[in-house]
């Protein structure tokens, strides 16, 4: 009667699990780092994209020749560019992200040869905490503070 020999070079359930268990560690804080890299991104673009906005707006004003502004309805969620009451473009903000009710400004307003009207600070709340865009007085020069 032939004898069975018994074949060991397989890997155990118990291998199994434990290389599995070490791969969705691995996996699950590789998601949550770039989730969050995600995050930062889309905020740093909408601050971009806020700056050349107003520019835009500026470049509008000065063009045409008409007073323009740019303002923060909706709950401050989104962002309007106006000339005369009519909408030249509108934005929303990212999702959680909003206007912050101590930013001194709500209201952009250029002047028609370029000049900002009013001047100070757009401050908006995220989960990262808030974050400043200071539009100076006259040519409308725009500094993002982190």
């Amino acid at each position: 009667m032939p004898k069975f020999k018994w074949n060991e070079k397989g890997f155990t359930m118990i291998e199994m699990l434990l290389v599995l268990s070490i791969v969705m560690v691995v996996s699950s804080s590789v998601l949550f780092i770039s989730s969050t890299r995600i995050k930062e991104m889309e905020e740093e673009r909408f601050y971009r994209q806020l700056q050349l906005d107003i520019q835009r707006l500026q470049a509008y004003s000065i063009g045409e020749f008409k007073y323009t502004y740019l303002e923060f309805p909706d709950f401050r969620t989104r962002y309007e560019a106006k000339s005369e009451d009519q909408v030249l473009f509108a934005k929303d903000l990212p999702k959680d992200m909003l206007l912050s009710n101590n930013s001194t400004l709500k209201r952009v307003a250029f002047h028609p040869n370029g000049n900002v009207t009013n001047f100070g600070n757009l401050l908006f709340e995220s989960e990262r905490g808030e974050k400043r865009l200071t539009v100076y007085i006259g040519r409308g020069v725009i500094n993002y503070e982190k």
